[in-house]
């Protein structure tokens, strides 16, 4: 595929299935998508657009499709469940896109105005009042952002050896120890006379917004900066970088990843907490994401909680399933949003999501809130 988070591409379809009790409908799958469509409209082996869910349809398209009524809110391509059967897609004929971008794994985003929804970015304010959008130490890597695994089905193997852990839905948080952006006149004078950490700082932030730092100041309060408190991040983090390295050998610094979750981060999806809590998913030296097994010293190091490992083994599509359908919050009818399927080698060309449509569901009937 030219994108791998595209939500609107050229795709060939794969098999064409029968849908028990229905005479006039049938399952259409399109490498893993399932969609719902009219019984024969329809062969395996056509190409289609496929518009997966989440993607934001415009509403001159969707009218002339015929498929305004059926899409949730904001335009979007929703998921549901007809006759036990899953529908996660909207399937767009060949003809809506030109002859020359008629290939499988054309990205068709642009060329149909279709784009991948985003809850809106917060304009933020610091201590002393002054706003901003987003600034960036260079060294303050944002998070990768990894592919459904439908959209790429042969990612893995069953030669790959990979850990597969409960993906939670709540918001995205990293701290890091880096290198500064610029050094001020003080810093160079404690670097000149030996102490070269004074050339690194504590940052913290979401997926897409540096919160704060040491050298550009604080907001006054974001759950960010709570959960940095709670869990002590900042002195955890000094003390385990200071002791795992040395300064001259730190080309950018060491970035954790992971995920906020409990009251008051996603609505009506609390995971029956009365609190917040932290676990982490990644570790990143140097612009490197870390191997499992590192990632996993480094947070027993800093003794900051790890999301839950679900699996360790060889890949294969059976044991995988087993984490995605089927399976609840722990003491509820809610069901769990998915899993993150990574290769234990911490290779970003090898890490994908796999989305529960039963949460896709329920997300919607119980309006919750949407990732950040």
């Amino acid at each position: 595929m030219e994108n791998l988070n595209s939500v609107c591409y050229v795709g060939t379809i794969g098999e064409v299935k029968s849908i028990e009790g229905a005479d006039n409908i049938e399952l259409t799958i399109v490498n893993g998508w399932n969609a719902i469509t009219k019984k024969g409209e329809y062969t395996e082996g056509d190409l289609v657009v496929v518009a997966t869910t989440d993607a934001v349809i415009p509403q001159k398209l969707s009218d002339e499709l015929g498929v305004t009524s059926y899409l949730r809110k904001g335009q979007r391509v929703r998921t549901i469940k007809l006759r036990k059967v899953y529908s996660e897609c909207l399937i767009i004929p060949i003809e809506f896109v030109p002859e020359k971008y008629r290939y499988d794994g054309s990205d068709c985003m642009e060329l149909l105005e279709v784009f991948k929804y985003d809850p809106p970015v917060k304009m933020v304010q610091l201590s002393g009042g002054r706003k901003f959008k987003y600034h960036q130490n260079p060294n303050f890597k944002v998070y990768y952002k990894f592919p459904n695994q439908k959209n790429v089905p042969d990612m893995f193997n069953n030669e790959d050896e990979v850990v597969i852990t409960r993906k939670l839905h709540g918001t995205n948080a990293r701290y890091g120890i880096v290198r500064k952006k610029k050094l001020s006149l003080w810093d160079h004078v404690k670097v000149l006379f030996g102490n070269q950490w004074a050339a690194f700082e504590y940052v913290y932030g979401s997926h897409n917004v540096e919160k704060g730092s040491d050298s550009q100041g604080f907001y006054d309060t974001d759950v960010w900066k709570t959960v940095s408190d709670t869990y002590d991040i900042r002195g955890k983090l000094w003390a385990h970088v200071k002791d795992t390295y040395e300064p001259f050998n730190l080309t950018e610094g060491v970035v954790i990843y992971g995920e906020i979750y409990g009251v008051g981060i996603q609505k009506n999806y609390e995971y029956g907490l009365t609190d917040v809590k932290f676990v982490g998913f990644d570790v990143e030296v140097d612009s490197e994401y870390q191997p499992y097994i590192n990632e996993t010293v480094h947070f027993d190091c800093l003794q900051l909680p790890q999301v839950e490992l679900l699996y360790q083994g060889n890949w294969n599509i059976e044991e995988q399933d087993k984490y995605v359908f089927g399976n609840f919050i722990e003491g509820t009818k809610v069901p769990h949003e998915g899993i993150v399927v990574k290769s234990v080698t911490g290779d970003r060309r090898k890490v994908s999501k796999v989305i529960n449509p039963d949460y896709s569901i329920y997300s919607e009937k119980n309006n919750v809130g949407d990732s950040h």
